[in-house]
């Protein structure tokens, strides 16, 4: 792993060739908690299989776009924070944003082993229902946007949070750009209002009872 990047010294970049590492500490803690995944995977003694594959594709997928961030080699704590500004809006640029989704999801059918192909279609259709596309209400400002944040279990309660928030916040302030977040879970919501996000939009799973959070941290001025 590198140290900084772009965000702080506090904070360290993940090489690509840890994406399997941080894939499994982000996949443990949704597995057991986040509700949308539990929706899409109901099936206890899968999940954790599915979402391993999932989210090492997934992380592959956007790692050209985004910091994928810990605080130390342990791993403590895992974000994966997306940049506007480095997915160029060209025709160009789109389509091979468009290639690299394709080539995620052919990597990712392996799942199908353990849910099936129905279950794997499913599993896309309702991402793509619960999808970061409200972003679009922002139109060409430049935001930095929190896809996943997780603090491992025998880590919380010790400030890790925080560790990860305030500097991403820290940069948006001196960089004058919006930071965004969506969660699916309600309790959530309180940790989020403390740094000063505000829900926006709220998103309502169709036939469930799911509804996605769509947040947002605005800068003073802006």
């Amino acid at each position: 792993m590198t140290r900084g990047g772009i965000i702080c010294s506090t904070l360290l970049k993940i090489d690509r060739r840890d994406i399997p590492k941080a894939a499994s500490v982000l996949a443990q803690a949704f597995a057991k908690e986040d509700p949308l995944y539990q929706h899409i995977l109901p099936d206890e003694k899968t999940r954790l299989h599915v979402m391993n594959i999932f989210f090492h594709r997934y992380i592959e997928m956007l790692y050209p776009y985004c910091d994928l961030l810990t605080i130390s080699d342990n791993f403590e704590a895992v974000a994966l924070v997306f940049h506007s500004e480095r997915e160029a809006g060209t025709l160009r640029s789109k389509v091979k944003y468009m290639k690299q989704i394709v080539c995620a999801i052919i990597r990712s059918l392996p799942i199908c082993r353990f849910i099936g192909i129905h279950g794997f279609v499913r599993g896309i259709s309702i991402l793509l229902s619960m999808s970061s596309s409200w972003l679009s209400m922002l139109g060409d400002k430049e935001y930095m946007h929190l896809d996943m944040l997780v603090v491992q279990e025998q880590y919380r309660g010790q400030g890790y949070v925080s560790k990860v928030i305030q500097p991403l916040l820290f940069e948006c302030r001196s960089r004058n750009i919006f930071c965004t977040l969506e969660t699916q879970t309600l309790s959530n919501l309180p940790i989020y209002e403390h740094y000063q996000f505000r829900t926006v939009k709220v998103i309502s799973l169709p036939n469930s009872s799911l509804e996605q959070y769509c947040m947002v941290y605005t800068p003073a001025g802006s």
